[in-house]
């Protein structure tokens, strides 16, 4: 499978999100497809149905209904797998909350996508992303929380990939060097 580049970090928008409701792996397909390839570490999954029952019970996402869950649980699953590595679920919660109170949840939701996008390439671009002006407004919170996001995944694509796989390659050539040393003192 090709690797996709950050160029191409996109997120799937409101309306491209499923309207009729979801079961938990298919939701949990979902966020795979469309942020595996940038924040699946060891290849482990971007999210598991362990992680979104804790967020169900911490009233962090509305409970299913059916064992499916709607458009809003799954755009806010999107949220929590972006922003997890730099803020804590309950930061992400209550960042959550007061974008949907202000704007409701699909305008809010393609609003994130739109400032995760920009912050990204603005990161890989090594070019500065234009602030929101009114720190009151809440968007201001959000134009941050997309920058923390993007410069955490700047660092770990851009350098700390490089040295793990420096390092692993390392680690291969060391036990190649012992198993030719071993093949060569067992010949002698």
């Amino acid at each position: 499978m090709k690797r996709k580049g950050l160029d191409e970090f996109r997120m799937p928008r409101w309306e491209e999100l499923p309207s009729i409701p979801q079961y938990p792996d298919q939701v949990l397909a979902l966020l795979d497809e469309w942020l595996g390839e940038y924040l699946s570490q060891d290849g482990k999954p971007v999210m598991t149905r362990t992680m979104v029952n804790n967020y169900v019970k911490l009233k962090f996402i509305a409970p299913p209904v059916n064992r499916k869950y709607d458009r809003l649980s799954i755009a806010c699953l999107f949220v929590i797998a972006v922003l997890k590595p730099v803020y804590t679920i309950e930061e992400i919660a209550y960042l959550n909350k007061l974008a949907i109170r202000h704007n409701g949840g699909d305008v809010s939701y393609n609003q994130f996508c739109d400032y995760v996008e920009e912050a990204v390439m603005c990161a890989f671009e090594q070019r500065v992303m234009e602030k929101v002006k009114n720190r009151k407004d809440p968007r201001h919170m959000l134009w941050n929380a997309c920058n923390a996001f993007a410069c955490q995944l700047y660092v770990r694509k851009i350098y700390l990939d490089e040295v793990i796989a420096a390092h692993e390659r390392i680690r291969e050539r060391a036990a190649q060097r012992e198993a030719l040393e071993n093949s060569e003192s067992e010949e002698a």
